[in-house]
């Protein structure tokens, strides 16, 4: 495995054997869970040892995350398993996401509350939920998207308000600026949505408000799930099939939106993620070989690829530890890999390599 300067080499890697569909770490140790396609559900310590394995869901496992210390897992067959704890949605279970009101679930067409309250059917399969939260949120906003709709629902589920979705299309996640600066949502397709945050003053105290002006940002196709701002909040990039779409909110013109680059990386984008304190996209890729790893892009004025890690397999999956020391990389062997990050890597001493893709 050939690496770059900010990551070291492994920690560990466990071969769960099967597909992974989602993994998350514990927020309170080095724990980390991993949903197989299979069904099965493994967790995996903070040395890699392999400390629970089961099988909640027999017809396939779609989504994981963490709720009082357990492993909470979604599957396709409609239920949901918290430690062994199983409660029945119905539909298929595509996502999960906790808050101080509990955990939020995404089946079929409805969003559920765990052991609460069920919404009405939406127009279309949720694609995604997730909670809300900032000062100037109201309490226990939950917000979910699909085809042609992104809508905030109250905790209870007792009220719905839609964005003003002016071109429509599939939205597939969508996410805020950790500035709470903005809000975008991506779609399966040529269409992103980028709109600013209402103010702490603002009358209605929503996440996405249909008075506020919405940006439409064209770009390239994208699968509409890697969608993500950087941990500035000055930067939104989009991976496309076209490479990686990056858009500066430092410079958005009131009508025409934010300028943006496409930069082209001559190989397929399957997960995204930020580096934790610098405009640097991490990317895991799979090349048309079949092989695949790490591309590291520098996404600032100097923007270009600036490094590789090659790990001859397909990256479908990423996700940084509680305390940002440690990457979790999934591939499409059936392997879990955690690479430590070194916290005094200058980024901004590497180089363009425009070529750097060949490595992989």
């Amino acid at each position: 495995m050939t690496g770059v300067d900010g990551l070291g080499p492994s920690r560990w890697s466990v071969d769960v054997g099967d597909t992974v569909a989602d993994i998350a770490w514990s927020p309170t140790d080095g724990r980390i869970g991993i949903g197989c396609s299979g069904g099965e559900v493994v967790v995996v310590n903070e040395t890699g040892d392999t400390v629970d394995r089961r099988l909640p869901h027999r017809s396939g496992t779609s989504c994981v995350t963490w709720f009082d210390g357990e492993v909470a897992s979604g599957g396709v067959d409609g239920w949901v398993d918290i430690g062994g704890q199983r409660e029945r949605v119905g539909g298929w279970v595509s996502a999960l996401t906790v808050g101080a009101a509990g955990i939020g679930v995404a089946h079929g067409r409805h969003v559920s509350i765990l052991g609460g309250a069920t919404s009405d059917p939406l127009a279309a399969s949720v694609a995604q939920v997730r909670w809300a939260s900032g000062s100037n949120v109201r309490d226990g906003s939950l917000v979910a998207c699909g085809h042609g709709y992104v809508t905030e629902f109250h905790a209870d589920l007792s009220t719905r308000d839609d964005a003003n979705l002016v071109w429509g299309g599939s939205v597939a996640h969508f996410d805020w600026s950790p500035n709470r600066r903005w809000a975008a949502a991506s779609t399966r397709g040529t269409t992103n949505y980028l709109w600013p945050r209402p103010t702490d003053g603002h009358r209605s105290g929503r996440v996405v408000d249909p008075e506020i002006h919405i940006h439409v940002l064209p770009g390239p196709t994208s699968d509409g799930r890697l969608v993500r701002f950087d941990p500035t909040g000055r930067y939104l990039g989009i991976a496309t099939s076209g490479g990686l779409a990056v858009f500066d909110l430092d410079e958005v013109h009131p009508v025409a939106g934010p300028p943006g680059r496409l930069m082209p990386l001559f190989c397929t984008v399957q997960a995204f993620c930020w580096w934790p304190d610098a405009p640097v996209a991490v990317l895991g890729v799979t090349t048309d070989a079949g092989g695949g790893g790490l591309l590291l892009v520098r996404c600032d004025e100097q923007a270009a690829p600036i490094g590789v890690v090659d790990l001859s397999t397909p990256v479908t999956h990423l996700s940084w530890s509680p305390g940002l020391d440690t990457l979790a990389v999934a591939c499409g062997d059936g392997t879990v890999t955690a690479l430590p990050r070194h916290v005094d890597w200058d980024w901004r001493s590497s180089t363009d390599q425009w070529d750097i893709t060949d490595q992989l």
